[in-house]
């Protein structure tokens, strides 16, 4: 195969990577959420194995697989909380993360293995978990008032309040995001760098190859 295919060939599956790449799933603490996921289902033959891991989705299976199908039926499972409640044979292999905690946040790979080199769908989703703030009530009560009478060098020069309201700040959360960032910016541009050297190296092979000719 020619060297000027096997780059654009390179270029097309980090483009793949890249637009794989950047979902948004939020929650709440204690409740259910579902990250989708999901692969064309034609015939019967279509149907194949996929798994559900914690990170991004490397060359082949899953880094810190929690779940594996063989298309049919959950083979391994990391925890009774990671469901497929969808029907697999459809190709919906959408997670549901039961009872969520804020240790369930980070990034998720969703990969379909689909035969052939480089065919393997690939999803990544990022999970954020937010905590409920419980509402502060104050309790009706009866007051009885009763009035003094006070001279005036017993009254009080001034009434001084001061209120302050402190904001409920959300915890900072781990470096998974911002390494994830990073690590896209670095992924652009190695594919800016690729795509600059492919059209040079193209255009040279075909002067090159002009000038064979004539």
């Amino acid at each position: 195969m020619p060297p000027c295919i096997i780059l654009k060939s390179i270029l097309t599956v980090l483009f793949t990577g890249l637009m794989a790449s950047g979902s948004l799933v939020r929650g709440l603490v204690g409740q259910n959420i579902t990250l989708p996921c999901r692969y064309r289902v034609d015939r019967e033959s279509d149907i194949t194995s996929m798994c559900w891991g914690r990170g991004s989705c490397p060359s082949r299976g899953c880094v810190q697989p929690i779940l594996w199908t063989d298309g049919w039926k959950v083979t391994e499972r990391q925890s009774s909380r990671y469901q497929l409640e969808e029907d697999l044979t459809r190709g919906d292999v959408s997670l549901t993360i039961v009872n969520a905690a804020e240790a369930d946040e980070g990034l998720y790979c969703c990969r379909v293995e689909i035969p052939g080199w480089f065919n393997d769908e690939k999803s990544h989703l990022e999970v954020v978990i937010e905590r409920v703030v419980p509402k502060t009530t104050i309790p009706s009560s009866s007051v009885t008032l009763t009035w003094l009478s006070i001279s005036s060098s017993e009254a009080p020069q001034a009434w001084n309040v001061s209120t302050s309201v402190q904001p409920v700040a959300r915890e900072s959360r781990g470096p998974g995001m911002y390494r994830n960032s990073i690590v896209l910016s670095l992924l652009g541009l190695l594919v800016l760098a690729l795509c600059i050297f492919t059209c040079y190296f193209c255009k040279t092979q075909k002067l090159e190859n002009v000038a064979t000719v004539s």
